[in-house]
């Protein structure tokens, strides 16, 4: 199982099975009371002088590691102006993504990384899911800042203002790039019965997509709209966006926000305060301008699936 790999001396077929889960009922209650004995509610922060902000080491274009070992990015951005709303000062952590969401939340707010080093006070890009939610009552996840969502980007000076999907339909010239085992990938691998598959062009890394929709390979691609917005911010294109409507199998929508520890709530309430702040004044929207992102307000949302960074969830089809 993922992220529970026992390497300690197993037990012999007779050892009680009660004792065992006993044991490791108490383990974990004692990991939870640990972490929750360095907690750091608002007033720690304050007298300590530095809000802990974790991002995401890889995923551009919110947050990234430079050559010189800054981090970079709409994230860090913000952590950065959270920081300054409440008179700190940001410690901006970069750090890779686990195999799950739940991974993230607890090496980087309630427990720590089991490599060591400290626990964040505050996580950003956690995707507001009210299982997800319900899951990690250790954390308290709120906060909503951002609107992501997956959308189709054509040349409009080749395919026209406005083209839809059936312009990558079978027996047509045109191509569409996306990156491949992602959201876009299985939506456009199954849309419209298939008609689009031998159209659809598929690159391990987006960079590569990018690339050859720049070079002529493809006509459309599609993505996250920030992601593609930041690749392309520059670029002399005329482009036209459109949102396809997914399966409900598959989310192409989902709002973000911010993760702390549950016994430091006081923390999110002054963080949630900020971010209104930065909202309302408008500098949160000039620091996505920044990197060449249209800024999307939160919006309600039904479907319970998400995204995160580096996992896709496959469509249930595809899960036997």
């Amino acid at each position: 199982m993922s992220g529970s790999r026992f390497t300690g001396r197993t037990t012999g077929p007779n050892e009680s099975r009660g004792l065992r889960k006993l044991a490791a009922a108490f383990a974990v209650l004692g990991v939870a009371m640990a972490g929750a004995a360095v907690a750091r509610p608002l007033d720690d922060v304050r007298q300590h002088g530095s809000l802990r902000v974790v991002v995401y080491s890889d995923f551009k274009p919110f947050s990234w590691l430079t050559p010189d070992g800054d981090v970079a990015g709409i994230d860090a951005d913000i952590g950065r102006a959270i920081a300054e709303k409440l008179g700190l000062k940001a410690e901006i952590i970069a750090r890779g993504a686990g195999e799950e969401v739940d991974d993230d939340i607890r090496s980087n707010i309630w427990q720590g990384p089991r490599t060591g080093g400290v626990k964040g006070d505050v996580m950003l890009h956690v995707p507001m899911d009210r299982e997800l939610i319900a899951r990690n009552n250790l954390a308290a996840i709120s906060n909503a800042y951002y609107h992501e969502h997956v959308v189709l980007a054509v040349k409009a000076d080749v395919l026209g203002e406005g083209a839809s999907l059936d312009a990558f339909q079978e027996g047509k010239p045109n191509k569409v790039a996306c990156q491949f085992a992602t959201s876009a990938h299985y939506f456009l691998a199954f849309a419209q019965d298939g008609k689009l598959r031998n159209n659809v062009s598929p690159f391990v890394k987006f960079e590569s997509a990018v690339e050859n929709f720049l070079e002529g390979g493809s006509a459309g691609i599609m993505g996250r709209r920030a992601q593609i917005e930041a690749a392309l911010d520059g670029k002399d294109l005329k482009l036209s966006f459109s949102e396809p409507e997914f399966p409900e199998t598959l989310r192409s929508k989902w709002n973000v926000g911010t993760a702390v520890q549950e016994d430091s709530r006081d923390l999110g309430y002054a963080i949630g305060g900020a971010i209104r702040e930065l909202r309302s004044s408008g500098e949160l929207t000039k620091i996505f301008e920044k990197y060449g992102v249209s800024y999307q307000a939160p919006k309600r949302i039904v479907n319970k699936v998400f995204e995160r960074p580096g996992y896709d969830p496959l469509p249930p089809h595809l899960q036997r």
